[in-house]
């Protein structure tokens, strides 16, 4: 599998985007937060997201990660932002963790594809999209627990990710 080659992502938008997560967050463990734009389409979706992870320094899933439609990529980064993953503390509130949620949908197109690693904890539902529960998770980082969300689409790779520990 061919390496794509990623380019730094100047749009302001994820500038502030990346301010905003981290003011929010400032009260509990930062989210990891990167969007790269990709120099072509690459040959296999997952070498993208393979290549952004360990640009982050995360293993890649390769074929092992899970594809959700939007509406369930919408719900898991509310779940992401507003709370930790070993524990149900609310950490932003929910109306703020969705307004930053939409901002992370934005920067990809209708049509855009995303992709978790699976589900840890908490009152979302992870459905594939086939429409298949996901249980389970397979990490991508050291961390005891971790859980996120890639998204790929209009030249850019993005990821939130979050690590906790139990």
């Amino acid at each position: 599998m061919a390496v794509p080659r990623l380019l730094p992502d100047t749009d302001p938008a994820v500038a502030a985007l990346a301010h905003d997560l981290e003011q929010a967050r400032a009260t509990s463990y930062p989210l990891t937060f990167a969007v790269a734009r990709l120099a072509g389409e690459p040959a296999e979706p997952a070498a993208a997201r393979d290549a952004l992870a360990a640009e982050l320094g995360y293993r890649g899933l390769g074929a092992a990660w899970i594809e959700l439609p939007r509406r369930i990529a919408a719900r898991l980064l509310v779940q992401l932002i507003s709370s930790e993953l070993a524990y149900p503390a609310e950490v932003v509130a929910r109306v703020q963790a969705e307004a930053l949620a939409q901002r992370f949908l934005a920067l990809v197109p209708p049509g855009a594809r995303f992709f978790t690693n699976g589900a840890v904890s908490g009152e979302v539902a992870v459905y594939d999209s086939q429409g298949e529960a996901v249980l389970g998770w397979r990490s991508i980082s050291e961390a005891p627990l971790d859980n996120g969300l890639v998204a790929l689409g209009g030249g850019r790779v993005a990821i939130l990710w979050a690590e906790d520990a139990p």
